[in-house]
């Protein structure tokens, strides 16, 4: 209000100056071209002042319906697989059709993770199901939103994650779920889960649980066979005792010489009354990689920190950890690797340094980066986000896209420059404002040892975020990983390539590589070729272990500094590589390992699970249909009193200038102003 009573005290006082004093025109008149001259004035200042305008409107938000479509394959591997590929999306998209005529309708497909889908392109080919990460999705992307239900259709077979049903009581929104696949119960013994460790020491005893389910089989025998590298080494047979039957077998494995093991799990029925079952056999295949190897990594800590905990379980078999506060530590230079905890000191060796508010010494230890404290004196809340253009290592899609919801790490406002090259694997996100500044960023001295810097604290949360949603750390212990595995590289080691440990049979390979000349700069003049061998591992008619070896060859194409690859797909198994080139008469190598996993969690199970599906509904005040009954979703739908329209009010702030009827109001007082200037005076 004051604005507007400076604005007309403006006007008044130009509109004094020009009119009050004046002869010219009868006093009638001039009242009137001065309130005339009084209000365009105002009105000016006013738009020179440029306040916002507050107003309030009412919005009517329609009810959404989420249409949440489980993709896995366990829908198209029974009976009913041709109606699932062919008429099944039709008829989705018929009952899709009919509710967008009263509803916001939103359509999502899911396997482990949400995928919103607007053109339903259904393809069942997802090799995970993870239900409850699925539900929390949802309720977490339309929280406060007016959904108004959700339409669930699934079989309920999951194998990932927690069962949902332990924890939907309160969940927000009711579910229509809608049964789909195979509800018919048939005779099966099935791999639930295997739990193993990826590294283990070589020759030592390693564990291994399995996990085996056995359906409608009471009185019958289990035989669980475990082989390593096609040689068997567990074998053991067990009672069935009842029609809904579980069981979890501990083995003791020697993990032999160093190398990459092949372990197979086979589950059979056992022959009764001398026939053999006619149930499937189920199996599954794991890769372990036994190592000799040990590096030791020394972190030095400003004081006790969760954080150092966290990293420290991300390691493996391939390292020792010791952790030292504010010590002198005189066989520094035997250590691999420094970790440093909000700490400073000068080395020769690799280091991963994590900087949180105790940085002053940080600037005369090294000539990396130099830091400074910038204008607030606070700490900011500073969120990840991955940088696409990092290429020094991969790291899983999933774990790209959670890095944004992934909790802040705690850093003081500094001022951060870099004195050369660097690579940034995370960018900072402050405000939920992406920026290019670097959160965890690599470099390598003049020396050719490997640092990286983390700028901020707290890392540690992401570790209990990514169990809480996902169940697993496999997201963290990567990253993380990864990094102290990219620092070890030898600092002479001038051809190098960055490629996954393990890949699913379903996704495709991929390498990048870099190539530096004796220099130690980024070079991809010379074609770089690379030889990838399989060996299979098998018995022959008569029972005699036979080997067979694969090979592939490839050309790697050139990036703009370095070299990629994808060569698709390739079958399960353990392959080996070597990449060569040459430059200047210098011949260059690499050679390395990695698996290839089948997943066949989704042919595990096949049977539908109907009381999960009844469960999900009847706790969140919905109702269970099967695929046959998907029609009666619409009229139920239409007769559910809590599925709304809903009126929201909401605040609204305009800029003045925008105001476009001002401007014509200011034209009009003005021409009107000018007229009776003209007409009964001189202008």
């Amino acid at each position: 209000m004051w604005l507007v009573v400076l604005a007309l005290a403006i006007g008044a006082v130009y509109a004094s100056l020009l009119y009050l004093f004046s002869k010219k025109y009868s006093r009638p008149l001039t009242i009137l071209l001065f309130s005339l001259r009084t209000l365009v004035v105002a009105t000016l200042v006013m738009l020179f002042i440029n306040p916002y305008i507050k107003h309030k409107i009412n919005k009517i938000e329609q009810p959404i319906v989420i249409f949440a479509q489980d993709n896995s394959a366990s829908i198209v591997m029974t009976k009913d697989s041709v109606f699932y590929k062919t008429k099944y999306p039709k008829l989705i998209d018929s009952v899709v059709n009919v509710m967008e005529k009263n509803y916001d309708v939103d359509f999502t497909l899911f396997d482990d993770a949400v995928i919103p889908s607007e053109a339903r392109n259904l393809t069942f080919t997802d090799q995970y199901t993870n239900i409850s990460n699925t539900l929390s999705t949802l309720s977490r992307q339309y929280y406060k939103r007016n959904v108004g239900a959700v339409i669930f259709l699934s079989d309920g077979i999951v194998n990932q994650g927690v069962s949902p049903e332990l924890n939907i009581e309160n969940y927000p929104f009711p579910i229509y779920s809608v049964t789909l696949g195979d509800t018919v119960s048939y005779p099966s013994m099935t791999i639930k889960d295997v739990k193993y460790n990826k590294t283990v020491p070589a020759n030592m005893l390693f564990p291994l649980r399995v996990t085996a389910n056995a359906l409608n089989n009471k009185g019958k025998e289990m035989n669980v066979v475990v082989k390593m590298d096609g040689v068997e080494v567990e074998n053991v047979t067990v009672q069935v005792t009842s029609n809904r039957f579980s069981k979890t077998f501990d083995f003791n494995i020697d993990s032999g010489d160093e190398g990459v093991k092949n372990i197979a799990i086979f589950l059979t029925p056992v022959e009764t009354h001398g026939r053999a079952s006619q149930q499937p056999t189920s199996s599954r295949r794991v890769f372990i990689t036994v190592t000799d190897k040990k590096y030791r990594i020394l972190c030095i800590a400003h004081a006790p920190h969760p954080d150092i905990a966290a990293i420290k379980s991300a390691l493996d078999y391939h390292f020792t950890f010791n952790v030292v506060f504010d010590e002198d530590i005189d066989d520094i230079d035997n250590y691999d690797l420094l970790i440093l905890h909000n700490r400073s000191i000068k080395s020769s060796i690799a280091s991963l340094s994590i900087i949180g508010d105790n940085f002053d010494e940080f600037n005369a230890s090294q000539d990396i980066v130099k830091i400074k404290r910038g204008a607030a004196n606070t700490n900011l809340d500073i969120r990840a986000h991955y940088n696409n253009n990092f290429g020094l290592f991969t790291i899983g899609n999933d774990i790209k896209n959670e890095l944004k919801s992934y909790p802040p790490l705690s850093l003081p406002h500094l001022e951060i420059d870099f004195q050369g090259h660097h690579d940034d694997a995370m960018l900072m996100n402050i405000m939920d404002l992406e920026t290019p500044n670097p959160l965890l960023a690599f470099s390598t001295n003049s020396e050719g040892n490997k640092h990286a810097v983390l700028f901020g604290t707290g890392c540690w949360r992401w570790k209990l975020y990514e169990y809480f949603h996902n169940k697993n750390n496999n997201g963290f212990n990567e990253v993380f990983s990864k990094t102290i595995k990219y620092l070890l590289t030898e600092k002479d080691k001038e051809l190098t390539i960055n490629h996954k440990d393990s890949y699913l049979n379903t996704e495709n390979i991929t390498f990048s590589a870099e190539l530096r000349n004796p220099t130690r700069e980024l070079v991809n003049e010379p074609d770089l070729h690379i030889t990838i061998t399989q060996k299979n591992t098998g018995t022959d008619a008569m029972n005699r272990i036979s080997t067979t070896t694969s090979s592939y060859d490839y050309v790697f194409s050139k990036g703009e500094n370095n070299y990629n690859l994808n060569i698709g797909m390739l079958p399960e198994g353990i392959y080996n590589y070597h990449a060569h080139t040459s430059l200047g008469g210098i011949e260059y190598n690499a050679s390395g390992t990695f698996t290839v996993e089948s997943i066949g969690l989704e042919a595990q199970y096949l049977t539908a699970d109907i009381e999960r599906m009844r469960s999900l509904a009847s706790q969140t005040g919905g109702k269970h249909y099967y695929i046959t009954d998907i029609q009666q979703i619409i009229k139920d739908l239409k007769n559910d009193s809590r599925i709304t329209s809903i009126s929201r009010e909401e605040t609204r702030y305009d800029d003045l200038i925008n105001i476009k009827w001002l401007f014509f109001s200011i034209l009009a007082l003005i021409t009107i102003e000018w007229l009776l200037r003209k007409i009964f005076g001189i202008y």
